[in-house]
């Protein structure tokens, strides 16, 4: 179950990712949220978003090249490990890292 903070979090990565660009203003935004919350906390706010980006990609059955585009730009800007996203999303994302 996650924590109010948690979805908070998710809350603020929603509405950065909402246009496919990251401004300078939004990320500071998204370092303040980080630095009050645990790290296990951002670790899954993290998750969860990825997770739910690639579910919508996938919701029409065809992950389009933009699609894969805004995930790797999601896994880059939040500096995701490999390891932390489902495996078909490594592999859709694997000639891009």
């Amino acid at each position: 179950m996650s924590s109010s903070a948690e979805a908070r979090l998710v809350r603020l990565l929603w509405e950065i990712f909402a246009d496919n660009v990251v401004t300078a203003e939004e990320r500071d935004a998204l370092i303040e949220l980080q630095s009050s919350l645990k790290p296990e906390t951002v670790r899954n706010a993290f998750t969860r978003f990825v997770r739910q980006k690639w579910g919508e990609a996938l919701a029409d059955g065809v992950v389009t090249e933009e699609e894969k585009l805004v995930l790797h730009r999601v896994v880059e800007e939040l500096e995701l490990p490999d390891d932390s996203l489902p495996a078909d999303l490594r592999r859709a994302l694997s000639g891009r890292r």
